[in-house]
């Protein structure tokens, strides 16, 4: 499995961690939970690219400098 990819699967499930856990406090912050959800959807959309960028490769096994959009104002954890 691509190193990038595996770091951000793992990254992902964090960061679902994190929403579960905020949602689970006493008292929820609503802005935060929003944000990591924000974060997690970049990421499982980065995921998702990498992944399809993977399968039309010819050459299994290449790498190659694939980078994904970043949207404008949003911060990346």
């Amino acid at each position: 499995m691509n190193p990038l990819l595996k770091a951000l699967k793992s990254r992902h499930r964090i960061i679902e961690d994190r929403i579960h856990t905020e949602q689970k406090s006493p008292a929820p912050d609503s802005l935060r939970i929003m944000a990591l959800k924000k974060i997690k959807l970049r990421m499982r959309e980065q995921i998702e690219f990498l992944q399809r960028a993977g399968h039309s490769s010819t050459h299994p096994g290449e790498t190659s400098r694939i980078r994904s959009p970043r949207r404008p104002g949003l911060s990346y954890v």
